[in-house]
């Protein structure tokens, strides 16, 4: 076949044409391989159908792989036609209907493909696939049972039946079958990963990280878990570890934007600023100036401490978008903090309050900025309602007792200080200002539990 299409040269014609060709040539072919009745048989047509049936399959799997879906559907129907009741053919059927997005379709025919080869695991795989789309999540956990439960079923039914699980808020039920499956079988990449994101979602960051490099030592070389492993170690203030596994996407693979924006991240945190930048103009030249880049560059200049530039990514943040409150949130308070333009602070931070009114953090820059305007009363009032919303927040704390101590409420200052000291042990600008008045500072809130500075 290669040969003939050489020889024709029908390699250089264009795809759509190509196909066209391929499809015709290898009917010819197919044709010439279906049995023929034999002379004189005209009655025994029985074993037509079948190999009819054969080659309309044949010819739609060419159309499927080759993308025309639509033509694909109209062989593989042809040959469900003739061949009523064969799972391959049903299973095509649904297969193509749901690539296709005739999500109702594509279920009737799962559920009678289902129905009539119960033990046929494409047609479960595709009928519980089906019914994830249509959020029937409950449903789905009851048609994988049987299977993912049985720990020598294939591995991909004990995901799909997590995900089911977890599809219906049950995190505690999927946590638990997902650790008895990872114990089970400690060698499938796919469970690893996904028990790590479950032990995200519950907050083992810890045993999140765990998982997902246990399954990238299963996988190695798996963009997505690298990935997400790398975004894990960065989140949680260990990019030493993250920065080479983004640098072997980078070279490996045409970077998305948040690979870029991790990257950017993890030389930011490393003190790499200069690094960062040049990450965020590469983001930059290839998506243009998106939120997410301006956000992670506004970050990454005031991680250098380089104020006026992290203000100016933020202020074509709102070029974009006037109502990003953490634009706005991130100027005045930036600006307040260093007791400069305080009535643009001012502004800022009320168009933030006005659009997150229940935001514990954008309620303390409020009152920070009334704070330096000498605005105590408003100052305090914002500072009180954005503890009631945030708890004991020691960043709301140190503000507070700020706020009392000028308002001559020293023995109150000292106590939100001390409460901020308790939420936070060693937090160096929280004792400074507890020695100022010169009140003792139990030992115990001296040092933080791991020994740094908070």
């Amino acid at each position: 076949m290669l040969t003939f299409l050489r020889h024709n040269r029908i390699l250089g014609i264009p795809a759509a044409a190509r196909t066209v060709v391929l499809v015709t040539a290898c009917t010819a072919v197919l044709l010439a391989a279906c049995p023929r009745p034999l002379a004189g048989a005209e009655h025994r047509q029985d074993v037509r159908p079948s190999a009819q049936a054969y080659l309309h399959y044949s010819l739609g799997r060419l159309m499927e792989l080759s993308g025309a879906l639509t033509d694909a559907l109209v062989q593989y129907r042809r040959a469900d036609s003739l061949d009523p009741g064969h799972c391959e053919l049903g299973n095509a059927v649904a297969r193509t209907l749901h690539a296709l997005g005739k999500i109702d379709e594509a279920s009737a025919k799962s559920a009678m493909a289902l129905k009539l080869c119960p033990g046929n695991l494409e047609a479960l795989a595709i009928r519980a696939e089906l019914l994830f789309v249509r959020g029937e999540f409950q449903q789905a956990e009851e048609l994988l049972a049987s299977v993912a439960l049985d720990h020598d079923g294939p591995r991909e039914f004990a995901a799909l039946y997590a995900q089911a699980l977890l599809s219906q808020g049950r995190i505690k039920d999927g946590a638990a079958f997902l650790r008895s499956r990872s114990e089970a079988d400690s060698l499938d990449p796919g469970i690893a990963f996904l028990h790590g994101r479950v032990l995200l979602l519950q907050g083992d960051s810890n045993g999140a990280v765990s998982e997902f490099r246990r399954s990238a030592r299963l996988d190695p070389g798996n963009r997505v878990v690298t990935a997400m492993l790398s975004r894990l170690l960065i989140a949680i203030g260990r990019p030493e570890e993250a920065v080479p596994m983004l640098e072997w996407i980078h070279s490996r693979y045409e970077a998305v934007e948040p690979e870029f924006i991790s990257l950017a991240a993890g030389y930011s945190l490393m003190g790499e600023s200069e690094r960062a930048q040049a990450v965020l103009d590469t983001a930059t030249a290839r998506f243009g100036d998106t939120a997410t880049i301006l956000r992670t560059r506004g970050a990454t200049y005031f991680g250098a401490d380089d104020f006026d530039n992290a203000i100016a990514a933020y202020e074509k943040l709102l070029e974009i978008d006037e109502n990003s409150v953490t634009a706005l949130n991130f100027i005045a308070y930036t600006l307040a903090d260093e007791n400069r333009d305080l009535d643009r602070a001012l502004e800022y931070a009320r168009r933030a309050v006005k659009l997150e009114e229940d935001n514990p953090l954008v309620r303390d820059t409020l009152g920070w900025a009334h704070f330096r305007l000498g605005n105590m009363e408003q100052a305090r009032r914002e500072l009180d309602l954005s503890l009631e919303l945030g708890g004991d927040n020691p960043v709301i704390l140190e503000h507070l007792g700020d706020v009392l101590f000028e308002l001559g409420l020293v023995d109150e200052a000292v106590g939100a200080w001390t409460k901020a000291l308790e939420s936070s042990p060693g937090r160096a600008s929280t004792i400074e200002r507890i020695e100022r008045t010169g009140d003792e500072i139990p030992a115990r809130l001296r040092e933080s539990p791991n020994g740094e500075t908070p």
